[in-house]
């Protein structure tokens, strides 16, 4: 039974793969048995997790590229995938985020927003669905979302425009590949203790507020990722396609306060 969940022989692609919830998620791909490609700017940092790995026995490769530029992008992949003669699992992980009240907002912050989030997700994509698609053997895209995919939050505009968009895209994906046993589904993950939401953490009162509306009061741990980016990635969901499974403690799904005593 446990081998649905091997990625043994598996080429894994994930971005944003040198901090934040990307780390441990390479982390667990490679724990798993992917060849992990490790994708961010930062190439000391990727280097770093690199070797994690491998001194965890597992096997990964570093590709530092700025998503903003996508021939770069595109060359990477084609390189990466002629190289190790396959990609079989794409993970979009790498997002930015701002938060502008909507008269302070502007228009060059929107796109360089969406220009990360979606648009690189989309060319990688592109490209790894390519390999999948010549390879004849199927594959797993798995775009990160968020709680904000399908809720609104004030002065995230951009934000959360960009993470209802990884949604549609992951959809139209899995409308498009499943003939090929290409499947695409999004990981909505809730609020984590990682680097993105340090300015949050800081806040006086914040930890407490998140904890308080949400049903396991607490926040997540970006370990606690990996489980369902597994599940994901591996033949155990061969038959699950343009799913958004939220990661976030049941905050989206209930409404929960604090009485007073």
């Amino acid at each position: 039974m446990l081998e649905l969940f091997s990625l043994k022989g598996k080429v894994a692609v994930i971005t944003g793969a040198s901090r934040g919830l990307g780390k441990p998620m390479a982390k667990g791909l490679a724990a798993a048995g992917a060849h992990v490609v490790l994708m961010a700017r930062d190439e000391e940092k990727l280097k770093a997790v690199r070797d994690e790995i491998a001194d965890a026995g597992g096997k990964a490769a570093v590709l530092a590229v700025d998503l903003a530029d996508e021939e770069a992008i595109r060359a990477g992949i084609r390189r990466i995938g002629n190289d190790l003669g396959r990609i079989d699992i794409c993970v979009n992980n790498a997002g930015i985020i701002n938060w502008q009240p909507i008269l302070d907002s502007d228009v060059e912050d929107f796109e360089r927003i969406m220009e990360t989030n979606v648009k690189a997700s989309f060319i990688l994509s592109q490209e790894c669905a390519a390999f999948m698609r010549a390879g004849g053997r199927g594959g797993r895209i798995v775009n990160i979302g968020s709680v904000l995919s399908t809720i609104g939050r004030a002065k995230l505009h951009a934000y959360c425009a960009s993470k209802s968009a990884i949604v549609g895209l992951t959809r139209s994906l899995a409308a498009e590949l499943g003939r090929e046993n290409i499947t695409a589904n999004v990981i909505a993950p809730g609020y984590f203790v990682s680097d993105i939401n340090a300015s949050l953490t800081s806040r006086p009162g914040y930890v407490d507020a998140v904890s308080g509306v949400t049903p396991m009061e607490r926040w997540g741990k970006p370990e606690e990722l990996v489980g369902t980016l597994i599940y994901l990635a591996s033949d155990a969901s061969s038959f699950v396609t343009g799913q958004v499974i939220h990661v976030d403690g049941g905050i989206e799904a209930t409404f929960t306060f604090q009485l007073a005593a």
